[in-house]
């Protein structure tokens, strides 16, 4: 499985990861695992409506969702970085990542329940990105808020 790169400078940088979306793909995973092994345990006690087949698909969901899981705790959903706003989406990061620079940053607002962040570039609020922070864990939301406004207050 490949690892998460090396970072040169890694006390200048704050990364958020989707551990809260992996959670749900774990647990989930673990009930097709759990569900798989009884379909297993079912058909080897000879049950006659039970074939050798079913309880392939659900080990395969299984593997598939925690090998999702694990990808979504280990590598980065947001960078905060010296250069700026590091945003990498669940699919093909490596292509489609997005780097909104500090410069290009008029303001950020989060909802009151920190559940989606709006980068605004320019006054009016007409442009930007819209991000949903439901993929990073409850607990780490406040931190992003309080690092990122700060580091826009230092700009201004």
């Amino acid at each position: 499985m490949a690892a998460p790169k090396e970072v040169s400078e890694p006390h200048k940088e704050l990364r958020f990861t989707r551990a809260g979306q992996a959670q749900g793909f774990v647990v989930i995973a673990a009930v097709a695992f759990a569900f798989s092994l009884l379909l297993t345990v079912t058909w080897l006690m000879g049950h006659p409506s039970f074939t050798w087949w079913m309880p392939l698909p659900f080990l395969v969901l299984a593997i598939f969702l925690a090998r999702l899981g694990t990808r979504c705790a280990r590598h980065a959903y947001i960078i905060l970085t010296p250069l700026g706003v590091e945003i990498f989406p669940l699919r093909k990061p490596e292509k489609n990542l997005n780097l909104v620079y500090w410069t290009q940053l008029e303001n950020a607002e989060f909802d009151p329940e920190l559940t989606t962040l709006k980068l605004h570039y320019n006054e009016k609020k007409t442009a930007g990105v819209i991000l949903s922070l439901k993929p990073i864990l409850i607990k780490k939301r406040p931190l992003l808020k309080k690092a990122l406004e700060g580091r826009l207050a230092e700009k201004s």
